[in-house]
């Protein structure tokens, strides 16, 4: 928890953030908290609906993993396991 004060400006590549910016940025934490036994391709699936915005329901978020697993570089691993300390899995930078 951060007690002190703090202050500043966020940029995205030295630029104040626009409208945009909530659609193209998410918050992802250091500890994830997703099921060891999920697979790479499941995982992605259900944070890619969970984005999907009501307005666009209508749109198939079947495309759409296909094209992150490749932006992310998680292809090869697409059917992996995500593991933790006990189950064997994709690496630590994989999984963030």
């Amino acid at each position: 928890k951060k007690t002190s004060k703090y202050e500043g400006e966020v940029l995205v590549n030295g630029l104040p953030r626009d409208r945009l910016f909530r659609r193209i940025a998410a918050y992802v934490g250091q500890d994830d908290m997703m099921p060891p036994h999920w697979k790479v391709r499941e995982a992605i699936k259900f944070n890619a609906a969970l984005k999907r915005q009501p307005n666009r329901a209508h749109e198939n978020v079947e495309g759409w993993i296909e094209v992150l697993l490749e932006t992310f570089g998680l292809s090869g691993v697409a059917e992996s396991y995500i593991g933790n300390q006990e189950v064997r899995g994709i690496s630590g930078g994989q999984r963030r």
